[in-house]
Formats: structure tokens, sequence, C-alpha cells
């Protein structure tokens, strides 16, 4: 259900978006999603394109990327990627995270929780096109 709630979020932000710059059509959504997140990029995606339905954004092109996680250990010193389980547990039990390198749960996360609408690509009426 946290899918349905960040969902509306993006919809609100890109049909605002489209309505302050008179954009005639959305083509394109391009999502990032951090892996940390623990958001359902699928499930994110299938909410979108319902809360889409029958507005300039309808016919467009979702895409929604993975972030991977980045660390810094507080510990050793190590900065880098951080493997994340594919398992579905993890989403519900996140445990805690473990440098790669001297196991140190002293970690700051640089990456990977964060969730970014990247960029657009709309149809904007041309001067001859009357406006929608």
């Amino acid at each position: 259900m946290h899918e349905l709630s960040l969902a509306m979020q993006i919809q609100q932000t890109v049909l605002k978006a489209a309505a302050e710059h008179r954009v005639q059509a959305v083509l394109e959504v391009n999502i990032e999603i951090g892996k940390l997140s623990l958001f359902n990029p699928e499930q994110v995606e299938f909410w979108l394109r319902q809360l889409f339905r029958d507005t300039v954004a309808e016919a467009a092109t979702i895409s929604v990327a993975a972030i991977s996680p980045t660390v810094k250990c507080g510990q050793c010193g190590y900065e880098g990627p951080l493997e994340v389980p594919s398992d579905t547990g993890f989403h519900i039990f996140m445990p805690a995270l473990r440098c790669p390198r001297c196991e140190s749960s002293n970690l700051t996360v640089e990456r990977g929780r964060e969730v970014i609408i990247k960029n657009l690509r709309v149809h904007k009426a041309g001067p001859g096109e009357g406006h929608a």
C-alpha cells in the first residue's frame, strides 16, 4: 500500500508540472527508486498507470530504474556499493546493514534510499495548435 501513496505523490508532481508548463501530453516519465527505499518498482509503475488514466499523462511511457546503494563505513572507512538481498523477507524485516569489508554496522547510507522523478518528456502545443 505504500507504493500507492508514493505513486499518488509522483502523479501529483507530474500533473502539476504539466499544468504549470501548459503541456498538451506527457510522453515519458523516468523515475529512479533506491533499493533501500523498500518500494516495489513494479507496483509503483502499476499504480502510476492507474492514476494517469484520463489525464495528460495517460499514454506516457513509465520507466523505473533502481538505484543501487552506496555506503560509507565509520569503522574502517570503506566507501562503495552494498549488496541488497533479493529475498522478499528483506522488505519485511530489514536486517541491520553491515560493512562488506569489516562487518561493522556503523554505516552511513550515501545513496539508495531516494525516489527521484529523473525527467519527463512532454509535448507542448505549438503556436498554431491551440491549448489543451
